[in-house]
């Protein structure tokens, strides 16, 4: 058994061996096993997310299909003719074989004293109240005359919808549902793998109507559920039975009664995996522990043998004995400390004979440079033309598709977008969601940057139905984009504090630029430039749009639109530009008529340009009503 004494240099090195080792798996196992915990609780409460938005989704799809169905039968002209006879067998026949064909559970036809006059969960009782009046009295008071909720008949839950019978006057009410019960909770588990139960609030008690628990669970989560279930909308852990099941309640608000949702997924099968693991981690422990004394004994042993025969060659100096060696046999640094320990040995016999001629000279020369380069915050003055584009309308893409594919959409236009702003020499300075800012000045300057940040607006335009086909195999809508460009004198360095630092640009410019890109959705255009960014771009050729005040800045600014390279556009289109810039000398010296014609004319050549239109309408006004003497043609924007 190995004895440790703590005096002793190996005890001690066994010691801080094997303590770092444990200390550094344990806190590597006890990560390990928080982050499992801290994992399967996220995978979960992002599983629960999931499923309680397919759930809404769910109800969502019945209650079209249920609407789509009851406009169905609120047209059929068969169905309107057995309505005005009053029979009640023939109602109830019709409405027997409609709920047949659409699958549904539940039908009625209500007339419009609130009377039914055939259920078919109810074949034989007809003239009685109808026990959906709040639903009918919903969509009396709705804009279609049509309502759904779900509603208690019998004491059950059923998912309604009502819409009106029209002969051709509203005669009656046509009411069709499904019923919410375990069959419903059954088909949510199996496409979302989550245990759902369903909730009601009735006499101020919540019953449950449908669930995929076994009994035993049930009555355990009646018994666990919170005081105010309808309010408790974030996760909680349950216990069920012993079991611990992670839940998420979900209200649902298109209800006559409080209905909420109980979603939820036990933590020890979504843990299993990670525990699993356990077993390797603690065997690898082992392993390291064992390896580790092994290896520290053969270390520290190797290591303190010949710091034990350098100790004695010491004790041998003491004595005054010069003449016995250290003997070590290892090549290492400790075979060439007792190297050089025999050296000074034999050093230290000379010193007695030549101690007059020998002295000891130390001379240290202790030499430190210590260099500190602070973080300096700030810019410098360059001039920039800065890019902006956005995607139109992005937010109703975005509505239309999962998070999922919303991401790949934006990953495959981005890096689209990107490529062309660095191939030609430009830098993205940001995303902000579907929007990109570009640089083209700094950090990299080149001698021409508005003409690079101009052909990349011609290329994204260029491109756009190239990516728009990419995205289209995504299963993403059709991508309309605006760029605008300036350029300007602005400030560009580092900004924000010495903590954290960001390359930016800032100044007036880019807030222009910005302006920019949000005037291409007024003209329809793709790309919008200042005129400073015209100016600066001889090979490029463009069609003056207008001369605009946008809001939040005083002075005006001419705008443009890039058509494509000097000698490479058409011969029609040189001439449709020759005459806009014609009918634009016109309109500004307010000669309206001979204005109006010119854009009239350019219109009918291009009907797809709401330029011609915009200024067409403008003459129009101006001939009824004459701007004051000091208009200059600048047409002011109130709203961004």
């Amino acid at each position: 058994m190995l004895a440790l004494n703590f005096r002793s240099f190996r005890s001690r090195l066994l010691t801080f061996v094997l303590g770092l080792l444990v200390l550094v798996q344990g806190a590597v196992l006890l990560s390990v096993n928080a982050a499992n915990i801290r994992v399967a609780r996220g995978n979960i409460g992002e599983a629960l997310e999931l499923t309680a938005t397919a759930f809404r989704s769910s109800l969502g799809v019945r209650e079209q299909i249920l609407l789509e169905k009851a406009h169905l039968l609120s047209g059929d002209f068969a169905f309107k003719e057995a309505s005005a006879t009053g029979d009640h067998l023939t109602l109830l026949s019709a409405l027997e074989n409609h709920q047949t064909r659409v699958g549904a559970n539940v039908m009625m036809l209500i007339d419009m004293q609130d009377q039914v006059l055939a259920d078919t969960l109810h074949p034989d009782d007809h003239g009685r109240p109808s026990p959906l009046r709040p639903l009918v009295l919903a969509a009396m008071a709705s804009e279609f005359g049509e309502a759904s909720s779900i509603e208690p008949i019998d004491g059950r839950p059923y998912q309604l919808v009502v819409v009106p019978l029209f002969t051709p006057e509203p005669s009656a009410w046509i009411a069709i549902g499904y019923a919410l019960d375990d069959a419903f909770a059954e088909q949510l588990r199996r496409e979302t793998k989550t245990h759902v139960s369903l909730l009601w609030l009735l006499d101020d008690e919540w019953q449950l109507f449908g669930s995929t628990l076994t009994p035993g669970p049930r009555e355990e989560l009646m018994r666990a559920l919170p005081p105010d279930v309808a309010a408790a909308q974030a996760t909680a852990s349950l216990d069920l039975g012993g079991a611990e099941f992670v839940s998420l309640f979900a209200p649902v608000a298109n209800a006559q009664t409080e209905v909420v949702a109980v979603l939820q997924r036990s933590f020890a099968e979504a843990l299993a995996p990670f525990l699993r693991l356990r077993t390797p981690l603690w065997m690898i422990f082992a392993l390291g522990i064992a390896f580790s004394v092994t290896g520290g004994v053969l270390l520290a042993t190797r290591v303190t043998r010949p710091v034990a025969g350098l100790a004695r060659g010491a004790r041998r100096i003491a004595a005054g004995d010069y003449a016995t060696p250290v003997e070590v046999e290892q090549h290492d640094e400790l075979g060439e400390l007792a190297s050089s320990f025999n050296h000074m040995m034999k050093g230290l016999a000379e010193r007695d004979r030549v101690r007059e001629m020998l002295g000891k000279v130390v001379s240290p020369e202790i030499a430190e440079e210590l260099l500190s380069k602070e973080i300096e915050l700030g810019g410098e003055e360059r001039e920039v033309s800065v890019l902006f584009t956005d995607v139109r309308d992005f937010s109703a893409v975005a509505e239309s598709m999962s998070p999922q594919e919303l991401v790949a959409l934006l990953n495959t236009y981005l890096t689209w977008l990107t490529a062309i702003v660095e191939r030609h020499g430009g830098v993205v300075e940001q995303y902000v969601g579907d929007a990109v800012m570009a640089l083209f000045g700094a950090p990299l300057q080149h001698d021409d940057d508005a003409l690079r940040a101009v052909r990349v607006a011609l290329e994204l335009c260029g491109a756009l139905p190239e990516i728009n086909r990419k995205i289209a195999r995504l299963g993403g809508r059709t991508l309309a984009m605006g760029v605008g460009i300036h350029t300007d004198v602005v400030v560009a360095g580092n900004i924000g504090s010495p903590s954290r630092l960001n390359y930016k640009v800032v100044g007036d410019g880019v807030n222009l630029a910005s302006r920019l890109e949000g005037l291409t959705k007024r003209y329809r255009v793709g790309a919008i430039v200042s005129r400073s960014t015209m100016e600066a771009c001889p090979g490029i050729v463009f069609r003056e749009l207008d001369r605009v005040r946008v809001k939040g800045r005083a002075t005006p600014v001419q705008i443009y639109q890039p058509m494509g390279m000097v000698g490479e556009l058409e011969a029609s289109a040189e001439e449709l530009l020759a005459t806009h810039a014609e009918a634009l000398r016109h309109y500004r010296a307010r000669n309206w008529e001979r204005a109006e014609k010119l854009f009239l004319s350019l219109e009918r050549l291009d009907p797809h340009s709401l330029v011609y239109s915009l200024y067409r309408k403008r003459t129009l006004s101006f001939r009824e009503s004459t701007p004051p003497p000091d208009w200059d043609g600048t047409f002011t924007y109130t709203e961004k």
